[in-house]
């Protein structure tokens, strides 16, 4: 074993991809060293003199060489046709596999761009929630007549109503996350989820310490 082929093989005895290494390029320097072998010969019977009965004799015995190094020729030859469709074979499995995983990737950025978009339009309607619950804030300190303040209570009625579906919507989003294998994304959807609930329960105690002052009745603790 040549020193190149020592350094190329792994400590069990397989080179780093598991094939034989460089099969194509050994059998391509095989059939060269068998063509050169073949030219020698060929071109040594052709200058052999043929005048004396020794020189017929060695001719016919470099004549014959030559035929049994064309042979080895051939057998070369076909070695390098199959290293080339190995190669071909390799080249191709490389190939599909490369497209299998582009294709792979693509459907995955696209699930992970719908998820993020959802997610995206999850935060848009927080801050519009919390637009509206600013300003519900500012007209529950400043309502003082039943009027304005049932105007409070209904403003009230409909955070809830979008903060319930604020919640419910992070929870179908983190399930789905979650059944994607997109950890973070469950995560940040189920934190916005408790965010929503903890601020809808608040909300909900505003309401109805509200509708408790319209009864003339003390707000609930």
């Amino acid at each position: 074993m040549s020193k190149r082929e020592k350094n190329g093989r792994s400590v069990g005895g397989k080179d780093d991809h598991g094939r034989g290494e460089g099969e194509l390029a050994e059998a391509a320097r095989a059939l060269e060293r068998e063509l050169l072998r073949f030219e020698e010969l060929a071109e040594s019977a052709r200058r052999l003199s043929l005048d004396t009965r020794k020189g017929i004799e060695r001719a016919a015995k470099s004549t014959t060489e030559a035929a049994e190094a064309q042979q080895r020729v051939s057998v070369a030859l076909g070695s390098l046709i199959a290293a080339i469709a190995a190669a071909r074979d390799r080249h191709e499995a490389t190939a599909t596999a490369l497209a299998g995983r582009g294709e792979e990737i693509k459907r995955r950025a696209e699930q992970l761009g719908e998820l993020f978009q959802r997610f995206a339009a999850l935060g848009e309607e927080g801050r519009g929630i919390n637009q509206l619950v600013q300003e519900t804030a500012a007209r529950q300190r400043e309502a003082t007549s039943p009027e304005q303040i049932g105007e409070v209570v209904a403003a009230m009625d409909e955070v809830e109503g979008r903060m319930a579906r604020l919640a419910d919507d992070a929870r179908e989003l983190a399930q789905a996350a979650t059944a994607a294998g997109i950890v973070d994304l469950a995560e940040q959807a189920d934190g916005m989820r408790q965010q929503v609930t903890a601020m809808r329960n608040k909300v909900g105690l505003l309401r109805k310490g509200m509708i408790a002052r319209l009864s003339g009745g003390a707000p609930p603790n």
